[in-house]
């Protein structure tokens, strides 16, 4: 009895002393927020969502409980730690039938080089009522005495409590302040929110935020991209260098279809009334079935021609109206996980797509 007691003390100390060698910060401890890729941000303060509560009274329950999930943030941080650890919990379970749970519910992590290139970090994971990455054997080349910067991209599909990030202790670790250009504000559905990326890092707009190296801010919602003007009274708050509506794959049952030019119409009032910002129109990526398929082929290419109709009328009325076709997309045959959302191919097209046009845009 007493031997046994004495490995369990034995344990215990040990446990203690691993833990005890690790710091751990929380993202909101002291000082400025340091959460990135949303709008509000004092507003919203020390929780992972993408609209301030009041939104909550404002927009339709569905949409509500999308934006308390935490897709398209990120938290940028300097360490020189050869290891990192990130543990929290989240809202929901951990995977989806066509989404596993590595882009549902994980974390994502890139170091930025001396040369400002974003290099992915392969972490070891675990899912239980804690979710652990762990970041082991991180190699560092010229970099400063405080290291270099970090990126963490949160899950996609679930709310994120209680996160801490680790270094072993004596390490330098210090959390980045947001962004002050104006970001670009994505305004879109499933697929913008994320779905089926495989991991955090590989949704559309968080590698689009890589390529340009600038802020962007997913208000990807889940099947309630729709165009609804309580959503762009909440958009026009925004201080957008450019904003992009992509909301067509919500938008292709007959029910809506009719509603497109109106919607569109009324939205673009209320964002102007507020800003003179561009803003990029865009068209159904597809349904990649349609190659064997005229009913899928028809049920996106009827959105797309209503919202052609309505870009070439107010183009001749509201001042830097963009639009993308369905061809710039260009998603291939192999894009989608289910005939509707993307896989990691298709998210990369997405992402080249966009970065091309927002280029010629912003930075003619």
């Amino acid at each position: 009895m007493k031997h046994s007691l004495g490995i369990l003390a034995v344990l215990l100390w040990s446990s203690v002393q691993i833990f005890a060698q690790t710091d751990w910060y929380n993202p909101f401890g002291k000082g400025e927020i340091p959460v990135q890729g949303r709008c509000w941000n004092e507003e919203i303060g020390a929780k992972y969502h993408r609209l301030p509560d009041r939104a909550e009274k404002v927009v339709r329950k569905a949409l509500w409980d999308l934006s308390c999930q935490s897709a398209g943030l990120y938290i940028k941080f300097k360490t020189n730690a050869s290891k990192i650890q990130v543990k929290y919990t989240v809202t929901s379970g951990f995977s989806m039938p066509h989404m596993p749970a590595t882009g549902v519910s994980g974390v994502d992590l890139y170091m930025k080089d001396a040369d400002g290139q974003a290099l992915w970090c392969a972490g070891k994971y675990s899912f239980g009522d804690t979710v652990r990455y762990t970041y082991d054997n991180l190699t560092y080349r010229r970099q400063s005495d405080k290291g270099n910067e970090f990126c963490l991209y949160l899950p996609l599909y679930n709310g994120v409590n209680l996160m801490e990030i680790g270094v072993p202790a004596g390490s330098h670790f210090e959390f980045a302040a947001p962004s002050k250009k104006k970001p670009v504000v994505i305004y879109g559905t499933s697929i913008a929110q994320g779905a089926c990326a495989s991991r955090p890092g590989m949704a559309w707009t968080n590698i689009l935020q890589r390529k340009l190296d600038f802020p962007v801010v997913n208000l990807g919602f889940s099947g309630n991209g729709r165009l609804e003007e309580e959503f762009f009274r909440l958009l026009a708050e925004t201080d957008a260098s450019l904003f992009v509506i992509d909301c067509m794959p919500n938008m292709t049952e007959d029910d809506r279809v009719g509603l497109i030019a109106d919607r569109m119409a009324k939205g673009i009032r209320i964002l102007r009334e507020k800003s003179q910002a561009p803003i990029l129109l865009v068209e159904h990526d597809g349904y990649m079935g349609y190659r064997v398929s005229d009913a899928e082929r028809s049920r996106f290419e009827k959105t797309n021609e209503q919202l052609r109709l309505c870009y070439q009328e107010l183009k001749q009325k509201v001042d830097g109206l963009y639009y993308m076709t369905f061809e710039e997309l260009g998603l291939s045959m192999d894009s989608q996980v289910d005939g509707v959302h993307a896989t990691d191919l298709g998210m990369f097209q997405y992402a080249e797509a966009y970065s091309r046009k927002i280029a010629k845009i912003l930075f003619p």
